[in-house]
């Protein structure tokens, strides 16, 4: 599912650190995240998404992220690149 700040409460997060900045990246840029159920956004993951979104956004791109291997490797992002 794709993540959106109507949706924040269906994603599982390690704490409220990862949950404010995920919800930073779907409220301030043009970066399009993918969730898939039962996988949690630790801190760690939460704080890349942030760095590449924001980098993104310096770049005036938009970036895809996707957690499709992440519950096969725990703390593996896969990019999914651009999204335009």
């Amino acid at each position: 599912m794709m993540i959106t700040r109507n949706n924040l409460n269906e994603i599982l997060f390690e704490n409220q650190d990862a949950r404010l900045l995920i919800e930073r990246v779907v409220s301030h840029t043009q970066a399009t995240l993918y969730y898939y159920h039962d996988n949690e956004i630790t801190v760690e993951k939460a704080l890349e998404i942030y760095n590449r979104a924001m980098r993104a956004e310096e770049d005036d791109a938009s970036s895809g992220v996707s957690f499709l291997d992440f519950s096969r490797e725990k703390n593996k992002l896969v990019y999914t690149g651009s999204t335009c």
